[in-house]
């Protein structure tokens, strides 16, 4: 009954170390069919010189007894060095004595094939550490990213309960101005707390709603709900939001949107975005200027533009603009409040939509952001 053969190798790589010539041969024809390239060394000092500039292979077999430093010595100036020590070493030798293997795995090797060995056995074992070193490197991969997420949530609660006890404190302390003062306080005044009341308590539902995005979206477990939309109808109904809120600060919008026809997107997430990249245009702007929003159309995408008469961002702060918890050396000019969260949160959402999401400034000269999604090809091509 004949076995089955032994899985390919996807193209990884073996460093056998051996200066017996034939020993070397064997080795290669016994891998090299399987899909491995291999390399050779005929001492433990070629080896080591070898990987000072070569790429790190997946994997090394080792002889023992050679001329210079042994195959012992060799192995433990490889896990001594920073781009070899996770390198699986393997022994393959005729010293087979329990002193002898107990020393191979002291010295740092993973597996000890004696000679002289079968072919069916070296690749199995080759397979096995390399797959269990393509594992652990997962794994390290994973705690990495583990301890970076460990590192962003704790950065998060703390910048979330910095930028929520201050509003909380001032939520507080006019509401307990109301209510011992509330015979004495005109009517005007009353009014002029509860709108503060208001407005910053919608700063603080603003923060949670970010910080909610932001972890749906670090997730990976953001979910579109996609359907057919006019996206210079969404704009239109958010200028007429924005223009109260504009006028406040005596900024005036000034739109020029074109048709686009209708197109398959989330349009919540879009007024979102839109929302947001207005709402920093008025936020950053000085009073008496003016914000220009277009809605353009080329053969591939829709582009949607708010460019405003702010201070402008350099080029530094540029390049982290869109990650979280960013906030521009820029204050608001009317007192408002920035989580540093819209930004990253609306370059994720655009992505999500196969967009992609732009700004252009200089320092001193106002900014442009800009998003463009790409549209649908129909079947029919149109």
């Amino acid at each position: 009954m004949n076995k089955p053969p032994l899985p390919l190798a996807d193209s990884q790589t073996v460093l056998c170390v051996d200066d017996t010539p034939a020993n070397l041969d064997v080795l290669w024809r016994t891998l090299e069919p399987r899909g491995y390239r291999i390399q050779v060394a005929p001492s433990g000092e070629a080896a080591l010189k070898l990987l000072e500039n070569a790429p790190p292979p997946d994997l090394i077999l080792m002889d023992v007894m050679m001329p210079g430093i042994d195959g012992y010595e060799t192995c433990r100036r490889l896990k001594s060095g920073e781009r070899t020590r996770d390198i699986p070493v393997l022994f393959v030798t005729a010293r087979n004595q329990p002193e002898d293997i107990v020393q191979a795995f002291e010295a740092g090797g993973v597996d000890y094939i004696p000679k002289p060995f079968r072919q069916e056995e070296v690749c199995a074992r080759v397979a096995a550490h390399i797959g269990i070193e393509r594992l652990r490197r997962e794994l390290r991969e994973q705690n990495s990213a583990l301890e970076e997420l460990s590192e962003q949530k704790s950065r998060f609660v703390g910048m979330a309960a910095h930028d929520l006890r201050n509003p909380l404190i001032s939520i507080r302390g006019f509401a307990e101005l109301l209510l011992d003062s509330e015979d004495e306080l005109p009517a005007a005044e009353r009014r002029r707390l509860l709108q503060t009341i208001e407005r910053v308590s919608g700063d603080m539902l603003g923060l949670i709603n970010d910080m909610l995005d932001v972890t749906t979206i670090e997730s990976g477990k953001l979910e579109l709900s996609m359907a057919s939309s006019s996206l210079k109808q969404l704009i239109e109904e958010r200028l007429k939001i924005f223009e109260n809120i504009a006028h406040r600060k005596q900024i005036a919008l000034d739109a020029e949107l074109g048709e686009t026809g209708r197109r398959m997107l989330d349009g919540a997430r879009i007024i979102q975005v839109f929302d947001n990249l207005l709402s920093n245009a008025i936020k950053f702007s000085p009073e008496n200027t003016r914000i220009k929003i277009s809605l353009a159309q080329d053969a591939e995408s829709d582009l949607v533009t708010v460019a405003d008469e702010g201070p402008g961002i350099s080029e530094q702060e540029q390049e982290r603009l869109f990650e979280a918890f960013e906030k521009l050396s820029a204050r608001p000019t009317g007192g408002e409040s920035s989580t540093g969260l819209g930004l990253a949160i609306a370059k994720k959402m655009i992505e999500g939509h196969g967009g992609s999401l732009e700004v252009y400034s200089v320092l001193g000269e106002g900014a442009s952001f800009s998003f463009r999604l790409p549209r649908e090809i129909n079947h029919d091509g149109n």
